[in-house]
């Protein structure tokens, strides 16, 4: 396979990230706070991910590295036209905010495997199937959960341009179905606008073996404990342990002098958490 051009690889990736928001970004008439808004407004400028499932084992190079995809892979991915597509349509498969888990990336052999991995395919029907969001997964945003209430997210609001880095404990639910605890230590997580910054490999990390949905609330299930969580031990059953994650359905928003961010409030194993369902800070005109 020929390496593309890592500058053409980025140049596309960027273009797919503008695009991906279905929301009109708000206009800010005035500085309010911290104040509740609805759900139905979190619908309309949430960040959505589509959701692609490989049938068959797939090649891609990646900075000259030929890395295999096992079949069956979930990706969050959008469908593209890229120059570089060998696809008759033009088309390529291109994955977006929402990443593999740390577990899958080790296991093919790449060398720094809690980073980002971008990934771009020609794009061919008979290979990719468009799947329905995978139960375990969040709404919107990138899928990261952020040790904290409403308070914390408060206060990091509203340091946006005082504090540029952002210090807390974080949940991330993969596209191919893991659930990775990340202890803060020396490197913040995620930056001022709450973008995850990929420091550092997860403390720990399982495979999400089942997921159950009741109401407001979505049950995962797994074998091992994972270290930094609550979970339920379950002595009989199929699985050993059983999480908890509850959808507050209370979302704000911290409209700034000239941005805004947004927060979902949810609680993990009983412990407070929060998620961004837009992944930048965003501005007024």
């Amino acid at each position: 396979m020929k390496k593309r051009p890592i500058s053409i690889l980025f140049l596309t990736l960027l273009i797919v990230a503008g695009s991906l928001a279905s929301f009109n970004t708000p206009t800010l008439a005035s500085e309010k706070g911290l104040h509740r808004v609805s759900s139905r407004y979190i619908n309309k400028i949430g960040l959505k991910s589509s959701y692609y499932r490989l049938n068959q084992n797939t090649k891609f190079n990646f900075y000259g590295e030929k890395i295999v995809l096992p079949k069956g892979t979930i990706l969050s991915a959008v469908v593209s036209i890229d120059s570089g597509s060998k696809a008759k349509s033009g088309k390529a498969l291109i994955t977006n905010h929402i990443d593999l888990s740390y577990a899958l990336k080790k296991r093919l052999g790449f060398t720094k495997p809690y980073k980002f991995v971008p990934i771009l395919l020609s794009y061919y029907p008979s290979k990719y199937t468009r799947v329905k969001r995978p139960a375990y997964t969040l709404p919107y945003g990138e899928n990261i959960l952020y040790a904290g209430g409403i308070r914390t997210f408060e206060k990091r609001a509203a340091n946006y341009y005082y504090k540029p880095n952002f210090t807390s404990n974080a949940l991330k639910l993969t596209s191919d179905g893991y659930l990775e605890f990340y202890k803060y230590r020396k490197e913040p997580l995620a930056d001022g606008a709450l973008n995850w910054q990929y420091v550092q490999k997860p403390t720990s990390y399982v495979k999400i073996q089942h997921t159950l949905k009741k109401g407001s609330k979505t049950f995962l299930y797994y074998q091992n404990k994972l270290k930094g969580v609550k979970a339920t031990h379950l002595n009989k059953g199929k699985y050993h342990y059983r999480l908890t994650l509850k959808n507050q359905h209370t979302p704000y928003q911290y409209s700034g002098k000239v941005y805004a961010m947004w927060a979902s409030l949810y609680t993990v194993g009983g412990a407070s958490y929060f998620t961004t369902p837009q992944n930048d800070a965003n501005y007024g005109d």
